[in-house]
């Protein structure tokens, strides 16, 4: 007898609920299903209509277009790994292999295959069976730290515990280097609709957990400009102040009068880092090189929170929290965040718990997978009672290409929600 497993494709609410049966898919899209609930279609003679896939899609659509159809005061987005996915970035478990697959020493005539990577495992006794490589990471530093910096070998050659966790970090830089698409890509999408705002309202937010050049390359499509902490001199320098300056036009305005914001901005806020960041060794300022040595990027292990404390990272941090907590109608869209971040989660949490005009959006078609985080699943469970939340199935490249005209924001009930958890 067949198994029936239905899944959430979205959630919103007590009366706003999709589930399909027997789901497949690939690469975050929805391919295949054997049923749809609620549905009720009926053909010309009154008998039911089996569900399509089309159908799926199009009542996901449908609520979720209601739930973003009205603006908000203030519009923030939260870009996670699961963000970049759709224009090649890798998922942590993809780094996962790809460090595996730098250490594997293959066999030859005069050597065996070597695995060194379990050599490095068994070195700082890391005997989970999750392949996570910041819990690895974490466990090589605290290591280094607080026990030994062992030498260890790997098919001859002899490296030091704080060389190798060097040598993962650039392989995580480097992974994370993502050419400028020559296509449509949805970062460009995406942006140019939020951009249809009016000029009037707050400016379009977004906070990236990732280091890539995306939302800067979508800017440079959309003929954007980007707020993003650094001055406009030369060299480009760091400094929050440039967060709270805004750009009008002068001529032909009148600024007794009114305030002419100009077109197409936004603030970009890189909550962790990014690839074109470096700090100064003289001065110890922050600024912009198209190739740095070192990007200044917080790295995924453990001492990432007290990464966080430091500039420009705080910062950035203070203005998440800062915005989270405006009590005057906002919306976070989370896309491709895997509720894995202690400190966003702790924001977010204080946002659903404080702020009665606050909601939150989750875009991920991984919400209903066996292994999300705790986090997430504290997020399903008030999503299903509270329409404060929607949490929806979707790739960001589909997302993007459905995601509709906002209008006017009504007010929902409210529910509270702890995510201690995760």
């Amino acid at each position: 007898m067949e198994e029936k497993i239905w899944k959430y494709i979205l959630l919103n609410g007590k009366s706003n609920q999709l589930k399909v049966k027997n789901p497949v898919f690939d690469k975050g899209e929805l391919i295949s299903i054997d049923d749809l609930k609620p549905f009720n279609k009926k053909d010309d003679d009154g008998n039911p209509v089996k569900p399509t896939l089309a159908d799926a899609n199009k009542e996901k659509r449908k609520i979720y277009t209601e739930f973003f159809k009205k603006p908000f005061k203030n519009l923030l987005v939260l870009s996670g790994a699961g963000s970049s996915m759709d224009v090649g970035g890798l998922s942590m478990w993809q780094l996962w292999k790809e460090t595996e697959k730098k250490y594997k020493i293959d066999k030859t005539e005069e050597n065996p295959e070597i695995d060194g990577f379990k050599i490095i495992r068994e070195a700082v006794k890391f005997e989970s069976e999750k392949k996570n490589l910041e819990a690895l990471l974490s466990h090589i530093e605290g290591y280094t730290k607080f026990i030994e910096d062992v030498e260890i070998e790997i098919g001859g050659v002899k490296k030091q515990l704080s060389d190798i966790k060097d040598e993962i970090f650039k392989l995580i830089k480097d992974k994370c280097t993502i050419p400028a698409p020559s296509e449509n890509f949805p970062h460009k999408t995406f942006l140019e609709k939020l951009l249809q705002r009016k000029q009037t309202n707050p400016r379009i937010k977004i906070f990236t957990l990732n280091y890539d050049l995306l939302f800067e390359y979508a800017a440079t499509e959309v003929n954007a400009i980007v707020v993003d902490g650094f001055s406009f001199t030369f060299p480009r320098t760091f400094s929050g102040r440039y967060f709270d300056y805004d750009i009008v036009q002068r001529e032909g305005s009148k600024l007794k009068e009114e305030d002419n914001f100009i077109q197409r901005v936004f603030h970009l806020h890189k909550l962790h880092g990014s690839l074109n960041w470096e700090r100064d060794k003289t001065d110890q300022k922050v600024k912009i090189n198209n190739n740095p040595d070192k990007p200044l990027m917080v790295y995924p292990r453990d001492a990432k929170y007290e990464d966080s404390y430091g500039q420009p990272f705080f910062e950035m941090m203070a203005r998440f929290q800062r915005n989270l907590r405006k009590n005057n109608d906002t919306l976070l869209i989370c896309i491709g965040y895997s509720f894995n971040d202690k400190h966003i989660n702790a924001a977010i949490e204080e946002a659903l718990n404080q702020n009665p005009g606050f909601r939150l959006a989750s875009i991920d078609p991984g919400f209903e997978s066996d292994n999300i985080s705790s986090s997430l699943n504290e997020i399903k469970k008030v999503a299903q009672e509270s329409e404060r939340i929607l949490l929806t199935s979707e790739s960001f490249t589909e997302f993007a290409k459905h995601y509709p005209e906002i209008k006017t924001y009504e007010n929902f009930n409210h529910q509270s929600i702890n995510l201690n958890n995760g």
